[in-house]
């Protein structure tokens, strides 16, 4: 018996299969705007109705559609849809973490373009606003693996501090998973009273002293947050931790000689920072919480993190900003306008490296920089917003989703005093959020 109930639940996976095999080759063909619409609320009903369906679909490509309607009925005001539809893609969410798999999207103007083909050399930025012109140096792949070149998150985060020196002046400053170390060098450039930046690649902390020399307030350090969430957690003690140079995890590769690099550079245990920065450090599920974790480590009370990611896959985002609640965190969410520099990218997954970057990318990333910097036009979720938006993995996938493929700024505060209630996330009303207006600009 037990034989031909697998058998039963064979055929029943092979039509579902079957069924969202048609459904969504019937979507890659229909042009009419009602039968499309149409089209897409049944394939949400059949994907709230089955998780084999729901898997097949999402396997076959179903998220692109959903995505593109998402955004259709947002713009149209169409209530219906953006329910039925936000659901769907919020169950798409739960079911890849369920499978622990993550497809990482293409982001226009988020790869490191034709220097990942070349050997490392030396990258030199002249920021739009200052005029400050740095110079970073690059490491191998071998050495450091993805921390070896800058991301486009990183040129654009530069130049919204470059925006913004008020962010970064006269404070401590602390650049985690910094890869080349660009937003930590320009942190410095700008009159940080001392800007620390860090990599949990060995390899790349060689390149990144060379370039920290240059400045009298900028050093390397190494650490993976993930040995700060191990503190958090209990799995390691405080005490073990202060009185040890060793780490428990790196990233990419550790050699003997960087098992060396790693005592020496082994950020302090205790250290905390006014201002904590990470550009793209998000790219695979086991992430998110130890990210979280480590910022609530390092920021100090009052002190602010500002955390910018190409958004690939919505449940990385989303699971990152629902661990900074729960930590007692504060989280302001501003979106970043869509490049359309490359519009093909909006239906292409993977090539992150090697896609040639346009030539209007620079200018791109000063512009959007600029709009980000004020913390005002782009926000999509303040403080009191994100409680709600964020309150539950759903919710905060369903969420997420409508930005996948582009740039999301996460502006983060540690209260003075708790004020999250780390189990409902409620507020306590007597501490301040944000300012309503943003600092002013200094020159």
């Amino acid at each position: 018996m037990p034989a031909c109930d697998d058998d039963d639940d064979d055929d029943d996976d092979d039509a579902a299969h079957e069924r969202a095999r048609a459904r969504v080759e019937s979507l890659e063909t229909l042009r009419e705007e009602a039968a499309r619409r149409w089209s897409v609320l049944a394939l949400c009903e059949e994907m709230a109705g089955s998780d084999a369906y729901a898997n097949h679909a999402e396997a076959l490509g179903a998220r692109r559609f959903l995505v593109k309607a998402l955004d259709r009925a947002m713009r149209e005001g169409d209530e219906e849809a953006m329910t039925i539809v936000g659901g769907a893609l919020g169950r798409c969410g739960e079911l890849a973490k369920r499978e622990r798999s993550v497809e990482l999207r293409s982001v226009a103007g988020s790869q490191v373009g034709s220097r990942a083909g070349q050997p490392p050399s030396t990258l030199e930025v002249t920021l739009p606003v200052s005029g400050n012109v740095v110079i970073v140096h690059e490491s191998a792949w071998k050495d450091a693996g993805l921390a070896w070149r800058v991301w486009g998150s990183a040129q654009i985060m530069s130049r919204i501090l470059d925006a913004a020196p008020a962010l970064v002046r006269n404070l401590e400053v602390l650049e985690i998973g910094a890869g080349c170390g660009l937003c930590g060098i320009v942190a410095a450039s700008l009159g940080a009273k001392r800007s620390t930046i860090t990599d949990g690649a060995p390899g790349a902390l060689a390149a990144i002293q060379r370039s920290a020399a240059e400045l009298p307030n900028a050093t390397a350090a190494f650490l993976d947050f993930r040995d700060d969430a191990d503190i958090i957690d209990g799995i390691v003690s405080l005490d073990d931790a202060r009185s040890s140079n060793e780490a428990r995890h790196w990233v990419h590769s550790r050699s003997g000689s960087q098992r060396t690099v790693i005592e020496e550079y082994k950020l302090s245990v205790d250290a905390e920072y006014d201002v904590c920065i990470a550009t793209d450090v998000l790219y695979s599920e086991e992430h998110s919480t130890p990210l979280a974790a480590s910022l609530s480590r390092r920021i100090r009370p009052g002190g602010t993190g500002l955390v910018l990611n190409a958004c690939r896959h919505a449940g990385l985002l989303s699971e990152f900003a629902i661990a900074l609640l729960a930590r007692g965190l504060r989280v302001q969410i501003s979106v970043a306008e869509r490049f359309k520099g490359e519009d093909d990218t909006q239906e292409y997954q993977g090539g992150h490296l090697h896609r040639t970057l346009p030539s209007e990318a620079e200018a791109w990333w000063t512009e959007i920089a600029r709009d980000l910097s004020d913390f005002s036009s782009l926000v999509v979720a303040d403080e009191d917003s994100s409680l709600s938006l964020l309150a539950d993995a759903a919710a905060a996938c369903q969420f997420m989703t409508r930005f996948e493929g582009r740039f999301v700024l996460m502006r983060i505060r540690r209260p003075d005093v708790p004020s999250v209630n780390t189990e409902t996330h409620a507020r306590d009303e007597s501490v301040p959020p944000f300012p309503a207006t943003p600092p002013p600009l200094l020159s």
